[in-house]
């Protein structure tokens, strides 16, 4: 008998742990979809955009609508010349500021929006097929994808990462 009611309250206790990890999953994911639904996210309007600058394009040249293009924008730019003015480095990720002849800068880079993802936390993954006419770090050739975060409703690039194509 003794072993039957240790049985009965081990399943118990295993039963009322596994629903509360459900109901912190659950709470979890409406959260992060709560604070992605705060900010104003672009639809289909700007995917299969593409874009196409180079060095010695004005600054009106990398200004849109949208936005999300635009933070991506200022980081092409910022990419392409990191001493323009408007590259304030509290604004964009340390490295693309760097300075250092080795990096082989792009003097041209174009872009195509591919897909947009929400991320937890407010993030978006910004997912581009890209193409420069240089190597820096790996990161304008090929799926790049730029990652942005709404910091006093203004978006901005916080990281950018490549994806290797899968063969």
């Amino acid at each position: 008998m003794k072993k039957i009611l240790l049985l009965l309250a081990l399943v118990m206790l295993l039963n009322a742990c596994t629903d509360e990890t459900n109901n912190t999953t659950e709470q979890s994911q409406e959260i992060a979809a709560k604070e992605i639904q705060m900010f104003t996210i672009p639809g289909a309007e700007i995917i299969n955009q593409q874009f196409s600058f180079s060095v010695n394009d004005s600054d009106s040249a990398f200004q849109n609508k949208n936005e999300i293009i635009n933070a991506v924008n200022e980081a092409i730019k910022c990419t392409l010349n990191p001493k323009d003015q408007s590259c304030l480095s509290s604004k964009l990720p340390k490295f693309i500021l760097m300075e250092d002849e080795s990096l082989q800068r792009p003097t041209e880079i174009q872009y195509k929006i591919t897909k947009i993802k929400p991320i937890s936390g407010g993030f978006l993954h910004i997912h581009t097929q890209s193409r420069c006419n240089n190597n820096w770090f790996g990161l304008c050739q090929g799926n790049i994808i730029y990652v942005l975060q709404n910091t006093n409703n203004l978006w901005q690039v916080s990281d950018i990462f490549a994806l290797e194509n899968a063969q």
